[in-house]
């Protein structure tokens, strides 16, 4: 990181209910590092002129909805997974430059290694931003198809070429022919938090695969209620949010995500704690 930088930031609207300050507090707290990291209200009305104005100070930012997006046209170098997907959630600084990155696929791909999931079939519920970066996460867990269960196959044809362009093979699905459709072996929730799910899941689907909740304000979200009775893992989008800032903070000190942390496993160990997540059994 540019070493006379002392601020990290998470940006986004609303932004009260964020984890990322606890968690990025307690990996520089192991790591020894005399560095701040705040949350800042920022709207896709106000993000331009809160970029242009940000501190110099600046270290590192994270991104949440509803900024992935607009970001992308503000910071002109970007990792070429940016350029994939669309979106970005992180501003590092590589040679002082800000670049842009998307570690939210790595953070999928993290929580479903911690459950030791490994999906060959799965279903994606949604078809937006967030589906490609989950998409994206099952293909570095070595998934070579996936299926997007939707309501309407137009609204979908975007994010199936983007995943169809990184190699998975895309089958499009509309929530009403699922019970025609062979049963998952993972289901993914890409809902905001707080909404209920658009369309009801067979209980084949539920009997039997995992399901990983990106959502994770409020929770138990109203899809993690319908695995209540199953015997198969819940995971919470807290998961994909430590491993995706265990990222960040890769990029933050490093500029690279191939480069570990010091003492890595007992910053991953912190930010789960500081985050509540119990131990996998």
């Amino acid at each position: 990181m540019p070493t006379a930088r002392s601020r990290a930031e998470v940006w986004g609207s609303p932004i009260s209910h964020s984890l990322s300050p606890a968690l990025h507090r307690a990996a520089y707290g192991v790591l020894g590092l005399d560095k701040t990291y705040e949350p800042q209200e920022v709207t896709e009305l106000t993000l331009e002129r809160t970029w242009a104005a940000h501190s110099p100070e600046l270290f590192g930012l994270s991104l949440t909805m509803p900024l992935k997006s607009g970001i992308v046209a503000l910071v002109a170098d970007h990792d070429p997974v940016v350029d994939i997907l669309g979106v970005a959630n992180t501003v590092y600084f590589k040679q002082e430059t800000p670049r842009l990155a998307n570690t939210d696929p790595w953070g999928v791909w993290g929580a479903l290694r911690e459950h030791d999931v490994v999906a060959r079939r799965p279903w994606i519920l949604g078809a937006g931003a967030t589906a490609r970066a989950v998409g994206y996460g099952l293909m570095l867990q070595s998934s070579q198809q996936v299926t997007l269960v939707v309501r309407s196959r137009e609204r979908a044809a975007a994010t199936a070429k983007v995943l169809s362009g990184i190699g998975l093979e895309v089958a499009v699905v509309l929530a009403t022919e699922l019970d025609d459709q062979a049963t998952p072996d993972l289901v993914v929730s890409t809902l905001p938090g707080g909404v209920d799910a658009p369309f009801v899941l067979p209980d084949s689907a539920i009997a039997h695969a995992p399901l990983l909740d990106v959502a994770y304000h409020p929770w138990p979200s109203a899809l993690a209620t319908s695995w209540s009775e199953s015997s198969k893992p819940v995971i919470s989008g807290v998961w994909m949010l430590v491993h995706q800032a265990l990222m960040q903070i890769r990029l933050f000190t490093h500029a690279s995500m191939e480069t570990p942390l010091a003492d890595e496993e007992q910053v991953l160990e912190a930010m789960k704690h500081a985050a509540g997540l119990a131990p996998v059994e």
